[in-house]
């Protein structure tokens, strides 16, 4: 997830003649295509991700990409980073409907785990933030209909998964 972060910023990719060869910003297949056409071309391992055109604190700004990096003795200040695409956009293999049920009784998904069906090969890290709010949303009640727990009732967080532990499990 190094690239699709920090081409947000500003950083642009190189093949190995130092050249931009895309836009950073276009959706994430279109880029991959592109890293691996270059690839291809230059008949390389590897593209260039060069952090120079970033206008920000990059210590600052990504602090654990930087320590990784130097980590492997990549100084993102003064080098460049080699780069591959990587499959990182598919979210979930737990199939679940839109009040985040899968097929078990009383199992719930939610978020990175969870495969809503909303969001294909493009979607956007920020995205499946979103999803775990909404879909964490719904499953909660669902949840609480299906356990006859009110929101209104001044029924606590504890009481609630008591009520719904007595009704499921100890009965």
């Amino acid at each position: 997830m190094i690239s699709e972060s920090v081409r947000g910023e500003g950083a642009v990719l190189l093949n190995q003649k130092l050249q931009r060869f895309t836009d950073e910003l276009k959706p994430r297949d279109e880029v991959t295509r592109a890293i691996l056409e270059e690839m291809k071309k230059d008949k390389s391992e590897y593209e260039w991700l060069d952090f120079s055109t970033i206008k920000l604190d990059i210590e600052k700004r990504f602090p654990n990409i930087y320590k990784q990096l130097i980590k492997k003795d990549i100084n993102v200040l003064k080098d460049k980073v080699p780069v591959v695409p990587a499959q990182h956009y598919t979210m979930g293999g737990i199939k679940v409907n839109m009040d985040s049920k899968t097929s078990m009784k009383n199992l719930y998904a939610v978020g990175e785990v969870a495969c809503t069906g909303v969001h294909g090969q493009n979607r956007l890290a920020s995205n499946s933030l979103l999803e775990s709010v909404v879909f964490g949303k719904r499953a909660a009640h669902s949840i609480n209909v299906e356990n006859n727990v009110s929101n209104y009732n001044n029924v606590t967080v504890d009481n609630a998964f008591k009520k719904i532990l007595k009704k499921k499990f100890l009965k």
